[in-house]
């Protein structure tokens, strides 16, 4: 099927940048919102291309099927993780519902987009942690935020598997000061192929540090591409005009921004609560992952049509664990695909936002926050059950 072509025509372009120049002047030359991760599998995707000859169809399969590895990646870890609960046939099923999930097919082998490589990276950060691996776990983490920004939205509960049970003992702290400078040497290595100096080199920023300001301020101009209070995500704000509407003009009292981050603060609070009442285990550490991806996109401005995306994986292995999320589990993968479904649809006539009151958009988001409902209650009942 046709990838969406704003998307892929982007890829194919730096992918072929790569291929030809090398990493030196791509962000010069190209509006590119993300990290530099990504771009190192669309550099192979283009070496690949140009020694072979492929043809944009071809090529734009291979960039697509670096998403579609890391889904069977995150299927077997799902199987994993299920299988040291000692549910190893659900875990399969689970596996099994994540590869021929709806959201995630129509995410890598539609649209062409790679939202399951970070989502297996943070499952990942979660497993590594919990196999007591803190260090490799933290390493993963810092990948998935090198991918996709939004990864950074699971920081607290990455920080808490690190620092639980921490103690100022030598073989801790060295462990500590071992992770830390692991990080910043992988940070380096992925970044210098493409790091440019920023306008604040040499002046505000220490020449030194620059390489670190980079990712930042990459990241602070990305996020002002699209100031909306939703940029086509279906969510809360959809459902009260907020549709490519400034997140800085006013609603009640405040601006939908600052409404924004009250709200998913809050949301924040009730997940540390829960998380706080089912002792810190791997249930409640999933669940309260996937309530933290959730309540980001159901309430931060600015959100798109696929953030919702890496909170599947989290909620498809919260249902393996007890069967009462499995209707979240559903509900969550339908409202993701209609989502990216209805945008993909359109952008074939050359539209790629929608009216602020469309119809559609309304009755999905709906859906969504009825969802979103259902997920909040269901993580308390679930942790009082089993206290």
């Amino acid at each position: 099927m046709e990838p969406y072509a704003i998307d892929m025509g982007g890829y194919l372009a730096w992918s072929r940048y790569l291929a030809n120049i090398g990493p030196a002047g791509l962000y010069a030359s190209y509006h590119i919102v993300y990290a530099p991760f990504y771009l190192y599998f669309l550099w192979l995707s283009g070496l690949v291309a140009k020694i072979f000859g492929l043809s944009y169809f071809w090529h734009s399969v291979m960039i697509k099927l670096w998403a579609v590895l890391f889904e069977a990646l995150g299927a077997w870890l799902l199987y994993r993780m299920a299988e040291r609960a000692n549910q190893r046939h659900t875990g399969m099923v689970a596996a099994l519902c994540y590869l021929m999930n709806p959201g995630v097919f129509v995410n890598s082998s539609v649209w062409g987009q790679f939202d399951a490589i970070p989502a297996t990276m943070l499952l990942g950060v979660i497993f590594l942690m919990e196999s007591g691996k803190r260090n490799a776990g933290a390493l993963l983490f810092l990948v998935a935020v090198l991918t996709k920004p939004q990864s950074g939205l699971l920081v607290p509960i990455v920080l808490y598997l690190y620092f639980r049970g921490f103690r100022l003992e030598r073989k801790r702290v060295m462990s500590l000061v071992s992770g830390i400078v692991a990080g910043i040497a992988l940070y380096l290595l992925i970044v210098m192929p493409f790091y440019e100096p920023t306008d604040l080199c040499g002046s505000k920023i220490p020449a030194f540090l620059d390489p670190f300001w980079w990712l930042f301020d990459l990241y602070l101009r990305s996020i002002q591409d699209y100031p909306y209070a939703t940029a086509n995500a279906f969510n809360f704000w959809t459902l009260v005009g907020g549709q490519v509407q400034k997140d800085t003009l006013p609603f009640l009292g405040l601006t939908y921004q600052t409404w924004g981050n009250i709200l998913f603060l809050l949301s924040a609070v009730y997940v540390f609560y829960l998380l706080y009442k089912g002792k810190g285990d791997v249930f409640s550490v999933i669940y309260g992952s996937y309530l933290i991806l959730f309540s980001a996109f159901m309430w931060i401005t600015k959100m798109h049509e696929r953030y919702l995306l890496p909170a599947i994986i989290f909620i498809i292995l919260a249902a393996a664990y007890d069967k009462m999320h499995i209707p979240a589990a559903i509900l969550t993968s339908i409202c993701v695909f209609s989502n990216q479904l209805v945008i993909y649809i359109i952008s074939f006539r050359k539209v790629y936002w929608l009216q602020r009151w469309d119809p559609t958009a309304i009755c999905i988001a709906a859906a969504t926050l009825i969802t979103y409902v259902l997920a909040m209650a269901n993580g308390y009942r679930s942790i009082e059950k089993k206290t």
